[in-house]
């Protein structure tokens, strides 16, 4: 019996420092058995596990993870909100098993414990992803409105809305990043209107439905009568806490209706009669709404549902030139006269010439008036007789409506120069222009509604422009009333020059392989003066200088792609 005592004792013993051996052996490894992110570590120190770990999860899937909030949801990758593998951490994790409880060093003698894969979560990610995406299912509060829908107001009901926790969905998520479904918990937003709050706006903006008819009585004459159905009156209306009036639609009606019923005065002028003589064509008289007066009353009358009727103000409009005011015909003096050249030019810039100096032949300027060129010849568009020519746009010879126009206004100019009249506006032109080159520097450009020509009448009586035309000419010739002044032109004096550089090649593909297209022509450019000299009756002086500085102007060619080659059979 003691012998099996003694036999006990021993193996007790043994147990014991075989279990003390395993315990020191185990100081700084991982128990046998257990796993971590399915991978077995029993026997491995901290590093050693966690170098495996990250080593075995490098291209690990991040989970899903479904967001919800109210009745929206959304699946993300946890990778967005800033979710990665921890292998240290996990192995720490894997480190602890069996270090407090021994039933667990059992569990896991056993190959019963499995660690779960422990992440990190960067929150900086996390805070900025998940407020992003709470933007994104978020929903602002509706307000209750008032529309306009068949004919009718009606008010729209107002729509809470909601505003999602995103703090403490952030502080959920970094203690349980493991789950799989992550709530936004919403608080209600409720708006600030609700349709019972507006319902008396509506009525009181369908009160004003009614049609309304706008009075427009030319002064002396017969009355235009503009109505309004109650859909256009509704467009007049803004329609929100209040009524109120749109001022922008109100703007665009009257300026419509001074559109259509509008008219601009015609001054008087001479014209050829019906024996090659000048006659004197009378002014027209024109009118205009009063679009500020209008409006004004417009805008008390239209929120009164009792008044349907409205009359708009209209005022005359004379014009600036009178035929009482003209002097006979044959009491007007050649005071000075300009020719210019055309011949060569394109078919569409003759007719462009021809075109402008036909409106512009008779055109009267009163004493202390100004010469508009663009006034005069007026818009230059298809409708009045222009076609498409060469013209100086944007630093380019292109094509565009008008071009040889300048012809026209350059003729102008010099006449308006050598009758010794005060220039209030010339251009030149960006460069030298063959047809002006027999008085280089002696040019003025044209370009509606930006360039334009411009001369005070500072004659005692009136002016007025001749223009004719031949085949190859343009003559412009100014009469009036002669005041004794004497005026000298000089020649043009070249300050400088300076040559055109080389021509430059634009590839064009839209051309024929191989063919070359000139679009620019090159020049010389030039610096020049011209000198006006201006001697009054009383022997006073006035001189004044005309500057011109013209831009070397290269040639331009457009080039076709380079010709396929065949090949030699």
């Amino acid at each position: 019996m003691k012998r099996a005592w003694w036999v006990g004792l021993g193996i007790l013993s043994g147990l014991w420092l075989g279990w003390i051996s395993f315990g020191l052996y185990h100081h700084q490894r991982i128990y046998p058995g257990v796993q971590a992110a399915g991978i077995a570590l029993g026997g491995l120190t901290l590093e050693e596990a966690a170098a495996k770990i990250a080593a075995a999860t490098q291209n690990t899937p991040p989970p899903r993870l479904i967001l919800k909030a109210g009745g929206q949801t959304l699946e993300v990758s946890a990778a967005e909100l800033g979710w990665a593998p921890d292998p240290h951490a996990t192995a720490e994790r894997a480190f602890a098993v069996g270090r407090r409880r021994l039933t667990e060093r059992i569990a896991a003698l056993r190959g019963q414990v499995s660690v779960p894969l422990v992440p990190r979560i960067n929150q900086d990610t996390l805070g900025q992803r998940l407020q992003a995406i709470a933007r994104s299912l978020e929903r602002p509060p509706r307000e209750a409105r008032v529309v306009y829908q068949k004919g009718q107001y009606l008010v729209l009901p107002e729509q809470a809305g909601w505003q999602l926790d995103v703090q403490s969905a952030m502080q959920t998520y970094l203690q349980h990043p493991e789950q799989e479904v992550l709530e936004f918990f919403p608080r209600s937003i409720p708006p600030r209107l609700t349709a019972p709050m507006l319902e008396a706006v509506a009525r009181k903006a369908n009160e004003l439905l009614r049609p309304i008819t706008l009075l427009y009585p030319e002064p002396g004459g017969k009355t235009h009568r503009h109505t309004l159905m109650a859909e256009q009156v509704a467009r007049l209306l803004s329609v929100q806490k209040e009524v109120q009036l749109n001022t922008q639609a109100l703007n665009q009606l009257l300026a419509q209706i001074a559109r259509r019923y509008d008219r601009q005065p015609v001054d008087a002028r001479y014209v050829l009669g019906a024996e090659g003589t000048l006659a004197v064509r009378p002014e027209v008289e024109g009118w205009k709404l009063n679009q500020t007066e209008s409006r004004k009353q417009l805008e008390l009358g239209l929120l009164r549902p009792d008044l349907n009727e409205f009359r708009l103000q209209v005022v005359p409009k004379a014009p600036q030139v009178r035929a009482a005011n003209l002097p006979k015909a044959e009491a007007l003096v050649l005071l000075a006269e300009a020719t210019t050249y055309y011949a060569g030019s394109s078919p569409e810039r003759v007719a462009n010439v021809h075109a402008a100096a036909r409106n512009l032949d008779g055109y009267v300027v009163p004493p202390g008036g100004v010469f508009d060129f663009n006034q005069a010849i007026g818009q230059i568009t298809p409708e009045n007789g222009f076609k498409e020519a060469l013209v100086i746009s944007g630093g380019r010879t292109l094509k565009g409506v008008g071009g040889g126009v300048c012809q026209v206004s350059t003729t102008a100019f010099r006449a308006l120069y050598r009758a010794g009249l005060p220039i209030l506006e010339r251009n030149p032109h960006a460069y030298r222009v063959r047809w002006y080159d027999n008085i280089v520097g002696f040019d003025a450009a044209v370009y509606q509604p930006y360039l334009n020509l411009r001369a005070q009448n500072d004659t005692p009586g009136p002016l007025v422009v001749r223009s004719s035309v031949t085949p190859t000419t343009h003559t412009v010739r100014l009469y009036g009333i002669p005041d004794g002044r004497k005026v000298e032109v000089s020649k043009p004096v070249i300050l400088s020059r300076t040559p055109h550089p080389p021509p430059q090649y634009i590839p064009d593909p839209s051309l024929p392989p191989g063919e070359v297209k000139q679009v620019d022509w090159a020049v010389d450019g030039f610096r020049t003066r011209i000198t006006r000299r201006i001697t009054r009756p009383g022997g006073a002086i006035q001189v004044d200088e005309l500057h011109s500085n013209f831009r070397p102007w290269q040639a331009v060619y457009l080039v076709g792609p380079p010709p396929t080659e065949t090949a030699s059979r």
